[in-house]
C-alpha cells in the first residue's frame, strides 16, 4: 500500500466542518483522525464501516444484557469508527458512493438497534408501556429528521450544513453522535443513581427535541434554498 504521510492529515483536515455535529467535530474528530491515518495503511473504507457495525452490534447487545456501562463505551466506540471509515477513504483517495450508503446504512441501523435495545431493557425497570412508548416516539424523532437530512442531501447534492443553521441543536439533536452521547450519559446517570426513570425521562426529552429539531429544519431549508434550488446560501 502507498506509504501515507501522517503530517499532512492533521486535525482538522479529515473533518466535515459544516456537516458534523459538535461533539463529533471537536471531539470525535480529533481521536479518529489519529487512529485514520494508521489504519489506513492496513484497511480500507468498507472493511472500517464493516468494523464499526460489529462494534454497534455489540454496543446494542451489552445494552440489550443490562450492562449499560460497558454498553456506553461501545457506544462511544462506535461513534469514532463511524468517523473512520469516511477518513480513511479521503485518505486514500477512494471515495465511493457505496461506501457512503454503507456508512450512512450503518449509523441509521445502529442507532435505531441501540434504541430498541435501550427500550427491551428499560421494560425490566420501569413500567413497559412507558418504555415502549418513549422509546417509538424517539424512533419517529430520529425517523424524521434523518430522512429529512438524506432528502435534502439527494435534492440539493450536498450534506446538510447543521453546524452552520443549527447550531443549538448540533449540541443536542442534530447528529446521530450528539443523540448518542445524550443517551450515553442518561444510561451512566441511571447507572449511578439506580433510577432508571432518568434514562426514561430522558427519552422523552430527546425525543420532543427531535421533532422540535425537525420543524425547524423544514423552515430553515424552506427560507434559505427556496429561491432557485441551488442549495446556495
Amino acid at each position: 500500500m502507498t506509504p501515507i504521510d501522517a503530517t499532512q492529515w492533521k486535525y482538522p483536515t479529515l473533518t466535515k466542518p459544516e456537516s458534523d455535529g459538535a461533539f463529533c467535530y471537536h471531539i470525535q474528530r480529533r481521536i479518529s483522525a489519529r487512529l485514520s491515518v494508521r489504519l489506513a495503511r492496513h484497511m480500507g473504507p468498507n472493511a472500517a464501516t464493516g468494523l464499526d457495525m460489529l462494534i454497534g452490534l455489540g454496543a446494542a447487545v451489552l445494552v440489550l444484557l443490562d450492562c449499560w456501562v460497558w454498553g456506553v463505551v461501545l457506544i462511544q466506540i462506535f461513534g469514532i469508527f463511524s468517523c473512520v471509515d469516511g477518513e480513511i477513504a479521503r485518505i486514500q483517495g477512494q471515495p465511493s458512493k457505496l461506501g457512503d450508503f454503507l456508512d450512512t446504512l450503518t449509523d441509521r441501523v445502529t442507532e435505531f438497534l441501540l434504541i430498541a435495545a435501550i427500550s427491551i431493557s428499560l421494560c425490566s425497570q420501569v413500567a413497559p408501556l412507558s418504555a415502549l412508548s418513549a422509546s417509538f416516539a424517539m424512533l419517529g424523532g430520529v425517523f424524521v429528521l434523518t430522512t429529512s437530512s438524506e432528502k435534502f442531501r439527494s435534492a440539493w447534492q450536498k450534506c446538510y450544513p447543521k453546524r452552520r443553521l443549527e447550531p443549538l441543536f448540533c449540541f443536542l439533536s442534530a447528529g446521530s453522535e450528539s443523540r448518542l452521547l445524550i443517551l450515553s450519559i442518561g444510561l451512566l446517570a441511571s447507572v449511578a443513581t439506580g433510577d432508571a426513570s432518568i434514562l426514561l425521562s430522558l427519552l422523552w426529552a430527546l425525543a420532543g427535541v427531535t421533532y422540535l429539531n425537525f420543524l425547524v429544519r423544514l423552515a430553515v431549508i424552506h427560507s434559505h434554498f427556496r429561491v432557485d434550488g441551488s442549495g446556495h446560501l
